[in-house]
Protein backbone atom coordinates (compact mmCIF):
# COMPACT_ATOMS: atom_id res chain seq x y z
CA UNK A 1 0.00 0.00 0.00
CA UNK A 2 1.07 3.52 -0.74
CA UNK A 3 0.42 6.46 1.46
CA UNK A 4 0.85 9.68 -0.04
CA UNK A 5 0.26 13.00 2.23
CA UNK A 6 0.79 16.05 1.25
CA UNK A 7 -0.47 20.30 1.50
CA UNK A 8 -2.98 21.72 -1.27
CA UNK A 9 -3.42 25.20 -2.15
CA UNK A 10 -6.94 24.78 -2.15
CA UNK A 11 -9.61 26.38 0.31
CA UNK A 12 -13.23 25.75 1.55
CA UNK A 13 -15.24 29.62 0.72
CA UNK A 14 -18.00 28.53 2.73
CA UNK A 15 -18.91 28.51 6.07
CA UNK A 16 -20.25 24.91 7.26
CA UNK A 17 -22.48 26.32 10.09
CA UNK A 18 -21.27 24.84 13.54
CA UNK A 19 -18.74 23.82 12.97
CA UNK A 20 -14.84 24.44 11.97
CA UNK A 21 -12.65 23.91 9.15
CA UNK A 22 -10.72 21.55 11.44
CA UNK A 23 -14.16 19.63 11.81
CA UNK A 24 -14.56 18.50 7.92
CA UNK A 25 -13.26 15.90 6.08
CA UNK A 26 -13.90 15.64 2.81
CA UNK A 27 -13.64 11.55 0.90
CA UNK A 28 -13.81 10.14 -2.70
CA UNK A 29 -13.12 6.47 -3.36
CA UNK A 30 -11.50 4.79 -6.80
CA UNK A 31 -13.15 1.38 -7.33
CA UNK A 32 -13.23 -1.23 -10.70
CA UNK A 33 -16.55 -1.22 -10.53
CA UNK A 34 -20.12 -0.07 -8.58
CA UNK A 35 -20.92 -3.20 -7.27
CA UNK A 36 -18.65 -3.87 -3.80
CA UNK A 37 -19.20 -7.60 -4.20
CA UNK A 38 -17.33 -8.29 -7.39
CA UNK A 39 -15.03 -5.40 -7.59
CA UNK A 40 -12.06 -3.57 -5.95
CA UNK A 41 -11.50 -0.88 -4.28
CA UNK A 42 -7.98 0.78 -5.07
CA UNK A 43 -7.42 4.11 -3.85
CA UNK A 44 -9.37 6.24 -0.92
CA UNK A 45 -8.32 10.30 -0.75
CA UNK A 46 -9.14 12.91 1.85
CA UNK A 47 -8.91 16.52 2.27
CA UNK A 48 -8.24 18.14 5.62
CA UNK A 49 -7.38 21.18 7.72
CA UNK A 50 -4.21 21.42 9.32
CA UNK A 51 -2.56 24.63 10.62
CA UNK A 52 -3.90 27.02 8.88
CA UNK A 53 -4.30 24.90 5.34
CA UNK A 54 -5.21 22.09 3.57
CA UNK A 55 -3.19 19.01 3.00
CA UNK A 56 -4.57 15.68 1.27
CA UNK A 57 -3.54 12.07 1.87
CA UNK A 58 -4.31 9.13 -0.20
CA UNK A 59 -4.01 5.25 0.55
CA UNK A 60 -3.37 3.47 -2.86
CA UNK A 61 -3.58 -0.32 -3.21
CA UNK A 62 -0.22 -1.84 -5.45
CA UNK A 63 -2.33 -5.15 -4.99
CA UNK A 64 -6.02 -6.11 -4.64
CA UNK A 65 -5.23 -7.84 -1.39
CA UNK A 66 -4.84 -4.48 -0.09
CA UNK A 67 -8.54 -3.65 0.18
CA UNK A 68 -8.67 -3.88 3.93
CA UNK A 69 -5.46 -1.91 4.58
CA UNK A 70 -7.21 0.79 2.65
CA UNK A 71 -9.72 0.58 5.44
CA UNK A 72 -8.61 0.45 7.96
CA UNK A 73 -5.89 3.21 7.50
CA UNK A 74 -9.12 5.38 6.46
CA UNK A 75 -11.45 5.04 8.76
CA UNK A 76 -8.87 5.46 11.88
CA UNK A 77 -7.65 8.44 10.21
CA UNK A 78 -11.23 9.65 10.35
CA UNK A 79 -11.48 9.02 13.94
CA UNK A 80 -11.31 12.73 15.16
CA UNK A 81 -13.34 14.54 12.77
CA UNK A 82 -17.11 15.53 13.10
CA UNK A 83 -18.33 16.28 9.24
CA UNK A 84 -17.29 14.00 6.23
CA UNK A 85 -18.24 15.49 2.81
CA UNK A 86 -18.70 13.89 -0.95
CA UNK A 87 -20.21 14.48 -3.73
CA UNK A 88 -23.08 11.67 -4.14
CA UNK A 89 -20.99 9.99 -1.53
CA UNK A 90 -24.67 9.14 -0.17
CA UNK A 91 -25.07 7.03 -3.48
CA UNK A 92 -21.89 5.37 -3.89
CA UNK A 93 -18.45 5.83 -1.85
CA UNK A 94 -20.24 4.84 1.68
CA UNK A 95 -22.48 2.18 0.93
CA UNK A 96 -19.97 1.00 -1.07
CA UNK A 97 -17.28 1.34 1.87
CA UNK A 98 -19.76 -0.40 4.17
CA UNK A 99 -20.09 -3.30 2.06
CA UNK A 100 -16.46 -4.13 1.86
CA UNK A 101 -16.63 -3.78 5.26
CA UNK A 102 -18.62 -6.31 6.15
CA UNK A 103 -17.50 -8.29 3.68
CA UNK A 104 -13.57 -8.40 4.86
CA UNK A 105 -14.89 -8.63 8.31
CA UNK A 106 -14.36 -4.97 9.63
CA UNK A 107 -16.09 -3.26 12.22
CA UNK A 108 -16.27 0.41 11.21
CA UNK A 109 -19.24 2.82 10.40
CA UNK A 110 -19.75 6.37 9.89
CA UNK A 111 -22.12 6.57 12.54
CA UNK A 112 -19.65 9.05 14.68
CA UNK A 113 -19.91 11.66 11.17
CA UNK A 114 -22.26 13.96 10.33
CA UNK A 115 -22.66 13.18 6.72
CA UNK A 116 -23.06 16.24 4.08
CA UNK A 117 -23.40 15.00 0.39
CA UNK A 118 -23.24 17.75 -1.56
CA UNK A 119 -25.27 16.43 -4.83
CA UNK A 120 -28.01 15.23 -2.72
CA UNK A 121 -28.02 19.39 -1.34
CA UNK A 122 -28.35 20.79 -4.60
CA UNK A 123 -29.95 18.77 -6.47
CA UNK A 124 -33.38 19.79 -5.90
CA UNK A 125 -32.51 23.13 -7.39
CA UNK A 126 -30.49 21.53 -10.12
CA UNK A 127 -32.29 23.37 -12.48
CA UNK A 128 -31.00 26.83 -11.21
CA UNK A 129 -27.82 26.05 -13.10
CA UNK A 130 -29.31 24.88 -16.63
CA UNK A 131 -26.71 22.19 -16.88
CA UNK A 132 -27.00 18.82 -19.14
CA UNK A 133 -24.90 16.77 -16.75
CA UNK A 134 -25.16 16.59 -12.80
CA UNK A 135 -21.71 15.29 -12.13
CA UNK A 136 -18.66 16.75 -10.27
CA UNK A 137 -16.75 18.23 -12.94
CA UNK A 138 -20.49 19.87 -14.33
CA UNK A 139 -20.52 21.77 -11.26
CA UNK A 140 -16.76 22.79 -11.93
CA UNK A 141 -16.94 23.67 -14.75
CA UNK A 142 -20.33 25.56 -13.43
CA UNK A 143 -18.10 27.27 -11.15
CA UNK A 144 -14.66 28.16 -13.15
CA UNK A 145 -12.80 25.39 -11.44
CA UNK A 146 -9.69 24.03 -13.23
CA UNK A 147 -8.44 20.43 -13.55
CA UNK A 148 -5.55 18.80 -14.68
CA UNK A 149 -7.11 15.35 -15.21
CA UNK A 150 -8.65 14.42 -17.99
CA UNK A 151 -9.77 11.11 -17.30
CA UNK A 152 -13.38 9.55 -16.08
CA UNK A 153 -13.48 6.76 -13.14
CA UNK A 154 -14.42 4.41 -16.14
CA UNK A 155 -11.20 5.19 -17.54
CA UNK A 156 -9.22 4.73 -14.79
CA UNK A 157 -10.60 0.92 -14.64
CA UNK A 158 -8.61 -0.06 -17.28
CA UNK A 159 -5.71 2.27 -16.57
CA UNK A 160 -5.83 0.37 -13.21
CA UNK A 161 -5.32 -2.76 -14.58
CA UNK A 162 -2.48 -1.97 -16.81
CA UNK A 163 -1.00 -0.66 -13.68
CA UNK A 164 -1.39 -3.93 -12.23
CA UNK A 165 0.46 -5.20 -14.82
CA UNK A 166 3.23 -3.34 -15.32
CA UNK A 167 3.86 -3.11 -11.84
CA UNK A 168 3.94 -6.68 -11.74
CA UNK A 169 6.13 -7.18 -14.65
CA UNK A 170 8.58 -4.53 -13.77
CA UNK A 171 8.90 -6.43 -10.79
CA UNK A 172 9.82 -9.03 -12.38
CA UNK A 173 12.20 -8.33 -14.92
CA UNK A 174 13.99 -6.34 -12.02
CA UNK A 175 14.37 -9.55 -9.79
CA UNK A 176 15.82 -11.59 -13.10
CA UNK A 177 17.60 -9.06 -13.66
CA UNK A 178 19.06 -5.99 -11.14
CA UNK A 179 21.13 -4.57 -13.86
CA UNK A 180 18.42 -4.36 -16.36
CA UNK A 181 17.85 -0.72 -17.72
CA UNK A 182 14.65 1.41 -16.38
CA UNK A 183 13.05 3.88 -17.86
CA UNK A 184 12.72 6.73 -15.44
CA UNK A 185 9.23 6.79 -14.92
CA UNK A 186 8.77 3.36 -15.68
CA UNK A 187 5.82 2.96 -17.12
CA UNK A 188 3.82 1.77 -13.75
CA UNK A 189 4.80 4.81 -12.65
CA UNK A 190 3.04 6.73 -15.51
CA UNK A 191 -0.15 4.90 -14.71
CA UNK A 192 0.15 5.67 -11.18
CA UNK A 193 0.50 9.20 -11.52
CA UNK A 194 -2.64 9.21 -13.66
CA UNK A 195 -4.74 7.05 -11.36
CA UNK A 196 -3.33 9.43 -8.08
CA UNK A 197 -4.26 12.77 -10.26
CA UNK A 198 -7.73 11.81 -10.55
CA UNK A 199 -8.61 11.44 -7.39
CA UNK A 200 -6.23 14.01 -6.20
CA UNK A 201 -8.54 16.73 -9.14
CA UNK A 202 -12.00 14.64 -7.28
CA UNK A 203 -10.83 15.83 -3.83
CA UNK A 204 -9.76 19.31 -4.59
CA UNK A 205 -12.28 19.78 -7.09
CA UNK A 206 -14.64 18.96 -4.12
CA UNK A 207 -13.32 21.87 -1.96
CA UNK A 208 -13.56 24.27 -4.84
CA UNK A 209 -17.08 23.51 -5.31
CA UNK A 210 -18.64 24.35 -1.76
CA UNK A 211 -19.72 27.54 -2.57
CA UNK A 212 -22.29 26.05 -4.59
CA UNK A 213 -23.84 25.33 -1.37
CA UNK A 214 -24.50 28.93 -1.41
CA UNK A 215 -27.45 28.19 -3.65
CA UNK A 216 -29.05 26.19 -1.00
CA UNK A 217 -28.50 28.90 1.42
CA UNK A 218 -30.55 31.26 -1.16
CA UNK A 219 -34.01 28.98 -0.73
CA UNK A 220 -33.13 27.85 3.29
CA UNK A 221 -31.90 30.61 4.93
CA UNK A 222 -33.59 33.95 6.20
CA UNK A 223 -33.62 37.14 3.52
CA UNK A 224 -33.99 40.74 4.36
CA UNK A 225 -36.16 42.87 2.31
CA UNK A 226 -34.75 46.23 0.84
CA UNK A 227 -37.42 47.43 -1.43
CA UNK A 228 -40.43 46.69 -2.76
CA UNK A 229 -43.30 48.00 -5.54
CA UNK A 230 -45.62 48.25 -9.01
CA UNK A 231 -43.57 48.71 -11.91
CA UNK A 232 -45.37 47.95 -15.44
CA UNK A 233 -47.72 45.32 -14.29
CA UNK A 234 -45.23 43.59 -12.63
CA UNK A 235 -44.40 43.34 -8.42
CA UNK A 236 -40.32 43.80 -7.82
CA UNK A 237 -38.65 42.59 -4.85
CA UNK A 238 -35.90 43.20 -4.01
CA UNK A 239 -34.15 41.39 -1.31
CA UNK A 240 -30.45 40.44 0.82
CA UNK A 241 -29.99 36.76 1.39
CA UNK A 242 -27.83 35.42 3.95
CA UNK A 243 -25.18 33.41 1.10
CA UNK A 244 -22.68 34.43 -1.70
CA UNK A 245 -23.85 33.40 -4.81
CA UNK A 246 -20.31 33.43 -7.01
CA UNK A 247 -22.19 32.92 -10.67
CA UNK A 248 -25.42 35.19 -11.19
CA UNK A 249 -28.54 33.07 -11.66
CA UNK A 250 -31.68 33.61 -13.82
CA UNK A 251 -34.85 31.79 -13.30
CA UNK A 252 -38.39 32.04 -13.82
CA UNK A 253 -41.37 30.58 -14.71
CA UNK A 254 -44.99 32.37 -16.66
CA UNK A 255 -45.60 34.51 -13.10
CA UNK A 256 -41.96 34.95 -11.50
CA UNK A 257 -38.51 35.66 -12.59
CA UNK A 258 -35.49 35.85 -9.98
CA UNK A 259 -32.20 37.23 -10.58
CA UNK A 260 -29.29 36.48 -7.95
CA UNK A 261 -25.51 37.21 -7.49
CA UNK A 262 -23.28 37.68 -4.91
CA UNK A 263 -25.86 38.50 -1.52
CA UNK A 264 -28.54 40.18 -3.18
CA UNK A 265 -31.61 39.27 -4.98
CA UNK A 266 -34.84 40.56 -6.82
CA UNK A 267 -38.30 38.52 -7.41
CA UNK A 268 -40.26 39.82 -10.56
CA UNK A 269 -43.92 38.50 -9.78
CA UNK A 270 -46.63 39.24 -12.88
CA UNK A 271 -49.93 41.06 -11.07
CA UNK A 272 -53.42 40.78 -12.04
CA UNK A 273 -54.78 44.19 -11.94
CA UNK A 274 -59.17 43.71 -12.07
CA UNK A 275 -61.60 41.93 -10.11
CA UNK A 276 -60.86 38.82 -8.25
CA UNK A 277 -63.23 37.24 -5.48
CA UNK A 278 -63.08 36.34 -1.70
CA UNK A 279 -64.25 33.06 -0.52
CA UNK A 280 -66.39 33.05 3.05
CA UNK A 281 -65.03 29.69 4.36
CA UNK A 282 -68.07 29.16 6.55
CA UNK A 283 -70.32 29.66 3.85
CA UNK A 284 -73.50 27.92 5.88
CA UNK A 285 -73.55 31.63 7.23
CA UNK A 286 -74.44 33.01 4.27
CA UNK A 287 -76.73 33.82 1.54
CA UNK A 288 -76.14 34.08 -1.78
CA UNK A 289 -77.78 37.20 -3.69
CA UNK A 290 -78.08 36.14 -7.51
CA UNK A 291 -79.10 39.57 -8.53
CA UNK A 292 -75.86 41.33 -7.12
CA UNK A 293 -74.26 38.28 -7.77
CA UNK A 294 -72.39 38.09 -3.99
CA UNK A 295 -73.23 36.65 -0.85
CA UNK A 296 -73.93 38.39 2.73
CA UNK A 297 -74.18 37.07 6.43
CA UNK A 298 -77.16 35.53 7.72
CA UNK A 299 -77.39 38.46 10.27
CA UNK A 300 -78.37 40.64 7.26
CA UNK A 301 -80.43 38.36 5.33
CA UNK A 302 -83.75 39.57 6.65
CA UNK A 303 -83.26 42.39 5.02
CA UNK A 304 -83.85 40.72 1.48
CA UNK A 305 -86.78 38.74 0.47
CA UNK A 306 -86.99 35.28 0.56
CA UNK A 307 -87.45 35.50 -3.46
CA UNK A 308 -83.54 37.31 -3.75
CA UNK A 309 -81.80 35.14 -1.84
CA UNK A 310 -80.83 31.55 -1.79
CA UNK A 311 -78.46 29.19 0.68
CA UNK A 312 -74.97 29.88 -0.38
CA UNK A 313 -72.92 27.11 -1.35
CA UNK A 314 -69.34 26.84 -1.24
CA UNK A 315 -69.15 28.27 -5.16
CA UNK A 316 -70.65 31.32 -4.66
CA UNK A 317 -69.78 32.52 -1.09
CA UNK A 318 -68.09 35.28 -2.06
CA UNK A 319 -67.78 39.42 -2.06
CA UNK A 320 -65.71 40.75 -5.52
CA UNK A 321 -62.93 43.01 -5.03
CA UNK A 322 -61.09 45.43 -7.40
CA UNK A 323 -57.43 46.15 -7.34
CA UNK A 324 -54.15 45.12 -7.99
CA UNK A 325 -53.28 41.28 -6.87
CA UNK A 326 -49.99 39.05 -6.92
CA UNK A 327 -50.35 35.27 -7.19
CA UNK A 328 -49.78 32.40 -4.12
CA UNK A 329 -49.35 29.11 -5.02
CA UNK A 330 -51.23 27.94 -1.23
CA UNK A 331 -52.98 29.69 0.63
CA UNK A 332 -50.09 30.84 3.43
CA UNK A 333 -51.31 34.83 3.33
CA UNK A 334 -54.69 36.12 3.84
CA UNK A 335 -56.93 37.80 2.95
CA UNK A 336 -56.76 35.68 -0.36
CA UNK A 337 -58.88 36.08 -3.69
CA UNK A 338 -59.80 33.64 -6.49
CA UNK A 339 -61.25 33.87 -9.93
CA UNK A 340 -63.42 30.80 -9.11
CA UNK A 341 -63.58 28.53 -6.14
CA UNK A 342 -62.03 25.43 -7.90
CA UNK A 343 -59.40 27.28 -8.84
CA UNK A 344 -55.44 26.91 -6.90
CA UNK A 345 -53.87 29.46 -7.52
CA UNK A 346 -55.04 32.11 -5.56
CA UNK A 347 -53.69 35.97 -5.52
CA UNK A 348 -53.02 38.19 -2.38
CA UNK A 349 -53.91 41.79 -2.62
CA UNK A 350 -50.95 44.23 -3.19
CA UNK A 351 -51.37 48.12 -1.81
CA UNK A 352 -49.25 50.17 0.18
CA UNK A 353 -50.06 48.71 3.22
CA UNK A 354 -48.36 45.41 2.05
CA UNK A 355 -45.61 46.86 -0.05
CA UNK A 356 -44.68 48.30 3.70
CA UNK A 357 -44.89 45.23 5.98
CA UNK A 358 -41.67 43.38 5.68
CA UNK A 359 -42.35 40.77 7.87
CA UNK A 360 -45.50 39.76 5.33
CA UNK A 361 -43.07 40.44 2.38
CA UNK A 362 -40.31 38.05 3.88
CA UNK A 363 -43.17 35.53 4.22
CA UNK A 364 -44.15 35.94 0.51
CA UNK A 365 -40.71 35.81 -0.91
CA UNK A 366 -40.04 32.58 0.87
CA UNK A 367 -43.29 31.04 -0.55
CA UNK A 368 -42.41 32.14 -4.09
CA UNK A 369 -38.71 30.60 -3.56
CA UNK A 370 -40.14 27.26 -2.50
CA UNK A 371 -42.76 27.05 -5.48
CA UNK A 372 -40.21 28.46 -8.41
CA UNK A 373 -38.55 25.31 -9.16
Amino acid sequence: MITRQFPITQTVDYTFDGYQPEDLIFFDIETTGFAADSSYLYLIGCAYYQDNSYHMIQWFSEDIREEANLINAFFEFVKPYKVILHYNGSGFDIPYLLRKCNLLGLDYSFQQLNSIDLYKKIYPYKKLFKLKSFKQKSIEAYLNVQREDVYDGGDLIQIYQSYLGKKHYETLRKSRDPNAPVSNPSEADMLLHQLLLHNEDDIKGLLSISPILNYVDLFEKPIRILQAGIDQGSLFIQFEISANLPVRISYGNDLIHLTAYKNNASLSVQVYEGELKYFYENYKDYYYLPAEDRAIHKSLAHFVDKEHRVKAKPSNCYTKKQGVFAPQYDLGISPYFKNEYQDKLSFIEIHTDFLLQEETLELYVAHLLAHIL
